[in-house]
C-alpha cells in the first residue's frame, strides 16, 4: 500500500514538472505563428499635423514594390514580458510583407491627399524594407524603418533617406489585434515623416523647377515681308 502511494506521489510528481516546464496556453493564447497581416489602424489621418499640400500640387508618384532587406521576413514580432510564458513568443506571418506594405503604403498616400499612379511618371519612390517590428513587452511598441528615394524622370536619385514610423499601444496580452494595430499605425506615422520630410520637400521643388527650366522651347517662325 505504501509502495503505491510513493508511485503515485512521484507520478503527480513527474505531471507537475512536466506542466511547470512547458509552455501552457489559454483557449485564446495559441502561438501566433503564420497568421495573416491585417491592416488595423486605430490611428485617423486627419488627427495628424497638417501636411503642405502646395509642395505636391504638380506631382503624382508612382511607387515601386518595396524591397525586403530583413533576414528573416516571417518574423512581425515577439513577446517578450514572461508573464504568461517562460519563453519569449515570436510572432509571425504567412503572407508577404513587402507587397502587403506597398500596397497600404500608396493607401496611406492616397489618405493624405498625395496623388498616385499605376503607371511610370516623372517621380519614382522606391523604397526598402529595414525594420517592420512589434516588441511587446509592458506595452505594444512597433516600429517601420524604410530606406527611401526619389527617383527623376532619368531614374537619377534625387533624394535618400530613412524615414521611420512607431507606435505604442496598451493591450491584451499576446493579441494578434494589438499586433496588427501597432504595425498599421507605425505605416501611418512612417508616410506622414515621409511627406513632412524638408529634405524631401526641398529635392521635390528642386526637382520641379528642373523640369519647368529643361523644358523644350516654343519654336518661333520669323516671316520675312
Amino acid at each position: 500500500m505504501k509502495k503505491m502511494k510513493i508511485f503515485a506521489a512521484l507520478g503527480v510528481t513527474a505531471l507537475l514538472l512536466s506542466w511547470m516546464g512547458a509552455t501552457h496556453l489559454s483557449a485564446d493564447e495559441k502561438p501566433l505563428k503564420g497568421i495573416p497581416l491585417v491592416w488595423s489602424p486605430t490611428e485617423d489621418v486627419r488627427s495628424f499635423k497638417a501636411v503642405d499640400l502646395s509642395v505636391y500640387k504638380d506631382v503624382r508618384f508612382f511607387v515601386k514594390p518595396f524591397n525586403d532587406l530583413r533576414k528573416k521576413p516571417e518574423e512581425i514580432g515577439v513577446n517578450i514580458e514572461r508573464r504568461h510564458f517562460p519563453e519569449d513568443m515570436p510572432v509571425t506571418t504567412r503572407d508577404d510583407v513587402s507587397q502587403w506594405l506597398t500596397y497600404h503604403f500608396i493607401k496611406a498616400l492616397s489618405d493624405f491627399d498625395i496623388q498616385v499612379s499605376k503607371e511610370k511618371t516623372p517621380w519614382t519612390l522606391e523604397g526598402e524594407i529595414v525594420k517592420f517590428f512589434v516588441v511587446e513587452k509592458n506595452a505594444y511598441k512597433a516600429e517601420v524603418a524604410l530606406k527611401m528615394r526619389l527617383l527623376g524622370k532619368n531614374n537619377e536619385v534625387l533624394w535618400e533617406d530613412m524615414i521611420r514610423g512607431e507606435a505604442t499601444r496598451v493591450g491584451k496580452s499576446y493579441f494578434d489585434l494589438n499586433y496588427y494595430e501597432s504595425l498599421s499605425d507605425a505605416v501611418l506615422f512612417a508616410v506622414h515623416s515621409l511627406l513632412n520630410n524638408p529634405t524631401f520637400q526641398q529635392a521635390l521643388k528642386k526637382g520641379q523647377s528642373g523640369l519647368k527650366t529643361h523644358r523644350a522651347p516654343v519654336e518661333v517662325s520669323t516671316f520675312r515681308s
